[in-house]
């Protein structure tokens, strides 16, 4: 998952789509949706069936994704949305608490504003926790699930924490030194202060190769479509650098997907301590046999559709445009 919005959530600021996955740019549609929450902000670019993408953070919105992801408008309608209290949709209402069964509902509303039967969903980072509740609760209106880097509890959040926080102690000793004093002065890791001495190592390690990361390029610069720390914050707790908290301290998706019989595809950067490989072979194993296939990328670390996109998407459009006719 993307660790906090000042640790470029969800890739905050993308790449420039690589020329070797690059095409014409593919129509665009956009719109709102209205639910209990608040209206819902999405945009569908391309034809065909429709592939909806949730971003990561959490926090993030859907410029994360942005524009890599158009590589499937060939074949697919993609659908960019903002989650509620992200982007271009509304904030959530005071006294509401961001989670990822909440999100997990703004799928379902947008499904159904967009008067959707089945529908293909992928959830980066972040995002495939929500996508993973959606499959508890809603598996029959899913045609194919993918999860990309990603988790499956508050387990494996706290093992990425733990991961990160090993790196900055270990390989950046001055900078943990700086951390550890701001905490013993009763700074909030959540604190501006903290993230901003705190994303200097971590970027580090969303890439495996540093110079795709210099290549990085924002497509869009308005404000409205920054990372939220205040979801980041109240959905992982006061001290989300430190211990899982807040309403992902509850969130194990693992129980109900014993039961989910769509057909999944889990996806890995080989050398992504964020969310790493066992983690993905753990979210599948969660699935009925034979439901779940699990695909590492050998060259990536938290993002294979920028460092391996060539391979990854490839291999995304052979899995979705597979068993279409399926009655999953």
């Amino acid at each position: 998952m993307n660790i906090p919005s000042l640790r470029s959530l969800a890739c905050a600021f993308p790449l420039i789509l690589s020329a070797a996955v690059a095409h014409a740019t593919p129509a665009i549609t956009t719109g709102t949706i209205n639910t209990p929450d608040g209206k819902l902000y999405y945009e569908a670019h391309g034809r065909g069936p429709a592939l909806i993408l949730v971003a990561g953070g959490p926090g993030s919105s859907r410029v994360s994704l942005m524009p890599e992801f158009d590589e499937m408008a060939s074949d697919h309608t993609v659908i960019y949305f903002d989650n509620i209290g992200r982007g271009r949709s509304s904030a959530l209402a005071a006294g509401r608490k961001h989670s990822p069964e909440r999100d997990a509902e703004d799928i379902e509303n947008l499904r159904r504003g967009l008067k959707l039967d089945k529908i293909d969903l992928l959830g980066h980072s972040y995002g495939g926790f929500p996508a993973l509740a959606y499959a508890g609760r809603y598996a029959q209106h899913l045609r194919h699930l993918v999860i990309s880097s990603s988790g499956h509890s508050a387990a494996a959040w706290q093992r990425n924490i733990d991961n990160i926080n090993h790196f900055v102690e270990n390989q950046y000793p001055e900078v943990w030194q700086q951390l550890s004093a701001l905490r013993n002065k009763g700074v909030s890791t959540c604190s501006a202060e903290y993230e901003a001495a705190y994303s200097v190592p971590v970027d580090q390690l969303y890439w495996y190769d540093q110079s795709k990361a210099a290549a990085r390029k924002p497509v869009s610069n308005d404000p409205v479509d920054n990372d939220s720390s205040t979801v980041y914050c109240d959905m992982i707790g006061s001290d989300a650098e430190m211990t899982v908290g807040g309403s992902m301290a509850h969130f194990d998706a693992r129980p109900k997907l014993a039961s989910v019989t769509v057909p999944t595809l889990i996806t890995a950067g080989r050398y992504d301590p964020v969310m790493p490989p066992v983690v993905a072979f753990e979210t599948g194993k969660a699935f009925p046999a034979g439901v779940a296939q699990v695909h590492i990328y050998e060259h990536s670390a938290h993002r294979p559709w920028v460092e391996e996109a060539d391979a990854y998407f490839v291999a995304l459009h052979r899995f979705l445009n597979s068993s279409l006719n399926s009655s999953h």
